[in-house]
């Protein structure tokens, strides 16, 4: 019988690498309303609210700790943007800057433990929509 142990550490952190190079340089983040689709790669579900770009270099990864923190991805200043429609946010989608689905993520207001913080946690047509912070934990 064959044992096969991996170490979760490692593949948490190279997962966490390979989401932030698969974003690539300015990257954009788009908030829909409704439920996320199955993946990334499926066209996005609901109603566009914003388009907002992220930084030249996406993030930073910090690897995780063996018995202890899972690996996580911190978004570096993303760029705010006009909403271009009135919602409450389901779900939002990392793409690369060419527009390919890369990562479907959950939204919420400051303590809610989504993985975007905006303030506020809705969006209005032509107001500005600033995220606090993403975080993308393995």
């Amino acid at each position: 019988m064959a044992i096969c142990n991996l170490d979760p550490v490692t593949l948490q952190t190279n997962r966490s690498t390979q989401i932030d190079t698969a974003i690539g340089a300015s990257g954009l983040l788009k908030f829909y309303t409704g439920a996320n689709p199955a993946d990334p790669s499926v066209a996005a579900t609901g109603t566009l609210l914003a388009t907002l770009t992220c930084s030249a270099t996406f993030g930073v990864v910090t690897a995780g700790v063996s018995g202890g923190a899972a690996a996580y991805l911190t978004a570096n200043a993303i760029t705010s943007a006009n909403g271009v429609a009135t919602g409450t946010p389901g779900y939002a989608r990392l793409e690369t800057s060419a527009g390919a689905g890369v990562v479907d993520l959950d939204v919420g207001a400051s303590g809610s433990g989504a993985s975007v913080i905006m303030t506020p946690d809705t969006i209005t047509s032509g107001a500005p929509v600033n995220v606090t912070s993403l975080v993308i934990t393995e």
